[in-house]
């Protein structure tokens, strides 16, 4: 009579393991897939409903970026003739010459692109001084890496003269 017992015993755990088994595939099993696609759409939502805040913060952004770009005076044009008009400017208010303006010189080094424009002034110290600190700190063309002072002399007119080679570095 034990072993009846035992035998019932056993055939009723495997039913009850049974039952679980159904009622998990059947029912358990799709409310959690059901839930998750529910976590996945109130994602969605909360992402459609920040679309217009977003929007907004963006045209902000845009108009701040664009009073930025008209305080440092700059068009559509290039960086280097930016970089040229706004020398040229400097040159003309700081009573200096441009002696020569070469071409950019760009290098990649890991996967950072550094642009370097170099140019000569000519004049005072203190000219080419202003110009070098208002090219560096009002224009957004990088920041000075390099001025190499020479001083020259014109054997024709017996004067000395004092030459700025300028390089200006700029990442992206």
């Amino acid at each position: 009579m034990l072993s009846g017992f035992r035998k019932k015993n056993i055939i009723l755990g495997l039913l009850i393991l049974i039952s679980l088994w159904l009622c998990y595939k059947i029912a358990i099993s799709n409310t959690l897939a059901l839930e998750s696609e529910y976590r996945i759409m109130k994602n969605e939502e909360n992402l459609y409903k920040n679309i217009p805040q977003q929007l907004l913060l963006l045209s902000k952004k845009e108009i701040y970026l664009d009073s930025i770009l008209q305080v440092l005076n700059l068009n559509n044009t290039s960086m280097e003739n930016n970089l040229l008009r706004i020398i040229n400017q400097e040159v003309s208010k700081n009573n200096l010459a441009l002696i020569d303006y070469n071409p950019s010189h760009i290098a990649v080094v890991n996967e950072t692109t550094f642009i370097t424009y170099n140019f000569v002034l000519r004049g005072s110290f203190a000219s080419i001084l202003k110009t070098i600190h208002s090219i560096e700190k009002h224009s957004g063309f990088g920041e000075i890496i390099h001025v190499d002072f020479t001083s020259n002399k014109n054997y024709r007119t017996r004067k000395n003269f004092l030459e700025a080679t300028v390089l200006i570095q700029n990442l992206e």
